[in-house]
């Protein structure tokens, strides 16, 4: 479900006139939660409180499945419609699918969510169900946390400290009962009083406070499903007849297959909320639960994948990690310091429908971004970037060799640069010049603006830092760019090297130049060689971070040994701006089709994929790094999707009705004129490669 036109433009505009680092689009209502699975609402989005809800089931007088977000639980985000007003949790109470609970959480409106808990028994023997829908308050003030507590037939309303209003439960099952539980952590109490069959008040640390409903036992017969409905509200006035008043927004967005249909929801319900940005308690679409904090990278990638299910969204979360002047810091930091915002904004401004009031508005904020990290503080007079100072990880790859190796060496790592940063930034530069040449270009009937000498910035910031490179880092005996390590004085020396004297770089880092677009054609031909080579750095799953030939490759590693799609993405881009759409489709095929093979057996969105058996490892729920597959899905198989390089910016598309063709205006980086370079566009046919030259001044394109 994408916006309007009409309705993305409204949205900027209110985005564009707010100081907040908050995602200002998001309800109210939403699932919020820091450790649980389910749905919350904020009264007061400034107060740093939210009360949270989340339903438990379980097999009546054997268990619970406490939906905690912060282990395996076996709770999946199963599916979310785009604009967050509709998703689910699959709750798989006997493994697979034998007997489970799709919970449907509806937003209607302001004040009532209507919870659909779909059981479903698909064994030969008659299962006992229960269901239990808790809630509390999470955040403000420690201790704060017992309510006043109403109850009747059928409903309980509470009223927190620190909240003003009441919220309650409504339901429309005969055997239940209300009870409370007092502790911090509800997986650790209510597994321990499974068979506590008599008390309705649970005594655990008594460092918090759940109130819970209790329906029992609800029968389902061999082969069969029901559904029990219940309505979530906030007020004083008790919904009748336990929601059946109450109509939902009709069926949620699917895409197909089943593992982009669980990536999308858990990058949808994947946002947790209070995040402290600035001293304000923002909501943040972070990587996974078990890292509900701000992270820099990662987000480049979430939005970057945002814009393909919400382009209004995307922008917002691409923003949310930049800063104006008036803010003390240059950009929103935490993690590997790479701007993957600049690296991102070229498809997620397409997705938005070009338009240029954000261009305008989101330019000087990344440059800022770029301006930082490109300058004197990181910058050796090599040209050479060096950013251990403020993170300890260069490229994200928390054990790739040399990077893990130089970590204690504290001296020698201070004077030994990697390849990942000033090539990216190297890319980001000229980005931003082709952002900046479009911007200049296209002030027609607006304030007229001279980017004459953030363009000469760019370009002269090119040439130090491609010097910086090519004078300095090749390794002609291995084929690989290597580290390079300076003197005291900050002079360029020799290449860092193993004990035995191997390039150390044998690796993704060491193919980063051919993403700054600054290679000669050995060079480029050596590098390709490296990436699409069985055994060195392609495996059957894709790309792995550390050449499998190299001597401290492991299959044991976190990066080493393993395939992640971060820095696939950024490749696939690179194989458009190379001219090469045959090697970017084997990259996100691949992806692709081991992705959705272990999605079809685990239900899980995990973290990397370990080459020694082609499974996924890592984080169970993550949506961070692993969400370039929405952007590899929806360029191949979503009709309305254009697809290019780095280098080349679209600035107009123009789709007819029925998605069987689209006029493209087209910009290109000034040193990609007179290459042919690659562009896909996704028709209501399939796929489309054209290939095109790369021209001067913009250049219009009819796909069909």
């Amino acid at each position: 479900m994408l916006y309007t036109s009409c309705i993305l433009k409204a949205a900027i505009a209110a985005i564009i006139t707010l100081p907040s680092h908050d995602i200002a689009s998001l309800s109210k209502w939403g699932p919020y939660s820091k450790e649980y699975f389910g749905i919350s609402n904020i009264d007061d989005l400034s107060s740093g409180a939210q009360v949270e809800f989340c339903l438990v089931p379980g097999i009546y007088r054997r268990n619970v499945m406490v939906p905690c977000a912060l282990f395996e639980s076996g709770v999946h985000p199963w599916e979310a419609s785009a604009d967050m007003t509709r998703f689910t949790y699959r709750y798989e109470l006997e493994w697979k699918d034998r007997v489970y609970v799709d919970a449907t959480y509806n937003v209607i409106d302001d004040d009532s969510v209507l919870l659909e808990a779909r059981c479903v028994n698909n064994t030969s023997e008659v299962q006992n169900i229960n269901l239990q829908l808790a809630v509390r308050k999470a955040g403000g003030t420690e201790g704060q946390w017992t309510p006043e507590l109403k109850q009747g037939e059928g409903w309980f309303t509470v009223r927190y400290p620190e909240v003003d209003a009441a919220y309650g439960v409504a339901w429309d099952y005969p055997l239940s009962e209300v009870r409370q539980w007092r502790c911090a952590k509800l997986e650790q109490l209510m597994p321990i009083k499974v068979h506590d069959h008599v008390y309705k008040d649970l005594k655990g640390d008594g460092k918090g406070h759940y109130t819970a409903n209790f329906l029992r036992p609800i029968v389902l017969k061999p082969q069969s499903d029901t559904t029990l409905r219940m309505v979530i509200f906030k007020g004083e006035k008790i919904p009748g007849q336990a929601g059946k008043d109450y109509y939902c927004h009709g069926q949620p967005d699917r895409p197909s297959p089943l593992g982009v249909q669980l990536l999308q929801a858990t990058l949808l319900t994947n946002v947790v909320y209070p995040i402290d940005a600035f001293g304000e308690p923002i909501r943040h679409f972070c990587p996974g639960k078990n890292w509900n904090s701000l992270y820099t990278w990662d987000c480049g990638f979430i939005g970057w994948a945002m814009s393909e299910i919400d382009p209004g969204r995307g922008y917002e979360i691409i923003r949310q990690y930049t800063t104006v002047p008036e803010e003390e810091a240059p950009f929103v930091h935490h993690g590997t310091p790479l701007a993957t915002q600049i690296l991102a904004i070229g498809d997620v401004w397409e997705r938005g429908g070009c338009n240029m009031d954000e261009l305008q508005e989101i330019y000087p904020r990344l440059k800022r971004f770029y301006d930082y990290m490109t300058g004197p503080r990181f910058r050796k007079p090599s040209g050479l970037l060096e950013t251990w100072n403020i993170f300890y990880n260069s490229g994200g790859w928390d054990d790739y060799p040399p990077q893990w190796t130089l970590r204690p060496q504290k001296e020698l790592r201070s004077r030994t640069t990697p390849m990942v940063s000033t090539s990216y930034y190297i890319r980001c530069a000229k980005i931003l010049r082709l952002i900046a040449s479009h911007l200049e270009a296209g002030a027609k009937g607006r304030q007229k603006k001279s980017f004459t000498a953030d363009i000469k910035q760019f370009e002269a910031d090119i040439a130090a830092m491609s010097k910086g490179i090519l004078d300095n880092a090749w390794d002609s005996e291995t084929g690989y760019f290597g580290y390079v390590e300076h003197d005291t004085d900050g002079a360029p020396g020799s290449i860092y090297r193993t004990d035995k004297g191997v390039n150390f770089n044998m690796g993704l880092d060491g193919v980063t130049p051919l993403v700054a677009g600054i290679v000669d054609k050995a060079q480029k031909e050596a590098l390709i060689g490296h990436v699409f080579t069985q055994g060195e750095l392609w495996s059957d799953c894709g790309i792995t971070a550390v050449d499998q030939t190299a001597p401290y490759y492991r299959i044991d590693g976190y990066w080493n040994g393993t395939v992640w799609m971060p820095h696939q993405m950024i490749l696939w881009k690179t194989m458009l701006d190379l001219g090469r759409p045959d090697l970017a489709k084997r990259i996100a095929d691949t992806a692709l089709e081991n992705w959705e093979r272990e999605c079809e057996d685990s239900y899980n969105c995990y973290e990397h994929f370990m080459i020694e058996t082609g499974r996924g490892g890592g984080w169970s729920n993550f949506s961070g790094l692993s969400s370039p597959i929405l952007n590899w899905y929806f360029a191949y198989n979503q009709p309305g999707t254009v697809s290019t390089g780095f280098g080349t910016l679209v600035t107009s598309a123009s789709w007819s009705e029925d998605k069987s063709s689209v006029v493209l205006t087209l910009r290109f980086d000034r040193e990609l004129i007179g290459n042919d370079i690659a562009v896909i566009a996704c028709l209501a046919g399939g796929p489309v490669t054209k290939m095109v030259k790369a021209t001067r001044k913009p250049l219009t394109l009819k796909i069909q």
